[in-house]
This record gives structure tokens, sequence and C-alpha cells, in this order.
């Protein structure tokens, strides 16, 4: 849970997220919050309802922080916002054209995604079918989509029609596709949103 999101705020960058798993969420949002207060980060962490139309459409992490109270007041920070949805509404949550990359580790296979048509679904092909197109929305011109799959649930060449069909460029970055275990062989494509 989330460790794409504590990558990049590792490597400095903000970290914007969606799980569609209330419990995952939950998870998600406990563990950051502990080791914010662990590692003793002047932090602000509150989840807050998101409501479009009177109707609750999920709920929103926002978490900010600095490595000191110094650093927090001169506004050097760091952002994290995680949302509870579905993917598939990203764009309901945040802005277009605001994102340098989407990275994603696709899931491999067993019950996931979208509960768009009515429950979860075992296709991580359907899925990034529905979401690349929103999430290539959110690209800045220039910027790059990541996604590890597993080769087992679709080829390169199916991913690769999809990432282009969403009106982006197939990088060739080949030599990723190792051995996970006798059920995942797992491999990466990056595509990027034309400038």
């Amino acid at each position: 849970r989330g460790t794409t999101l504590n990558q990049a705020l590792m490597y400095g960058y903000d970290a914007y997220g969606l799980d569609v798993d209330g419990k995952d969420f939950e998870a998600y949002s406990g563990f950051i919050k502990t080791w914010l207060r662990n590692k003793r980060l002047k932090h602000t962490a509150e989840t807050v309802p998101v409501r479009r139309e009177r109707a609750l459409v999920g709920r929103r992490l926002n978490v900010t922080f600095g490595l000191s109270k110094e650093a927090v007041k001169a506004g050097d920070v760091q952002r994290l916002t995680v949302v509870n949805a579905d993917t598939l509404k990203s764009r309901d949550f945040f802005k277009p054209r605001t994102f340098d990359v989407v990275a994603t580790d696709a899931p491999y296979g067993v019950q996931h995604g979208s509960k768009g048509g009515g429950g979860l679904s075992r296709s991580p092909l359907e899925l990034l079918r529905q979401a690349v197109p929103v999430w290539a929305e959110l690209l800045r011109p220039g910027g790059a989509m990541g996604i590890a799959w597993n080769t087992y649930g679709g080829t390169r060449a199916d991913l690769a029609k999809i990432l282009t069909g969403a009106g982006l460029e197939v990088m060739d970055y080949p030599d990723f596709e190792h051995w996970v275990d006798q059920a995942i062989v797992r491999d990466i494509l990056v595509a990027r949103q034309p400038a």
C-alpha cells in the first residue's frame, strides 16, 4: 500500500494518489501519520470528506510536512494527497495537465480496479483501457506515464496500443521484464504526453 507514493516522497517530490479500497485508504492514512510522528517531522494531516452536489464521493487525506519548523515557515514543504475513490474519477479530484508523472503498478489478476459497470474486474488490461485516457488528461505536456504490469495479463503490444490510443507516445525502454514468481512476470512500459 502506498509504495509508489512513499518512493516519490523519499525522492523529495509531492505525491498524489487514489485507492478505491476504503480499508487500504485507512491503513495508509494510519501508516503515514504514524511515520510522520515517529520521524518527528513538522506536519499537518487531515482526512476530509469530498462532496459533489451534497453527495459524498470520496475522502481525501491531505498531508503537508517539512523537515523542521523553520522549513515549514519558509514554505519548504512536501505535499501528499490520497483520495479514497475510483481511479476512473481521477479528474473529479485532480486538475487536468498538472502532473509531471503518473506511475502505477497494475494489479496482477486478483479482484481489483474500478467499480464502474457493477463490480470489480479481474482483467488488468480492461482496467487500463478505461483508466489510461483519464490519467493521460492529468499529464502536463511532456509528462510521462509509467506502468508496471504482469505480462501474463497482457502483452507489451496490448498495453502500447492502449497508451497510443490515449494520445501518448510509447518510449522504447526494453529489458525491464523480470520474473517475480510462477504467476507473475513483471514488465514496465513508459509513455509520454507530447509536448
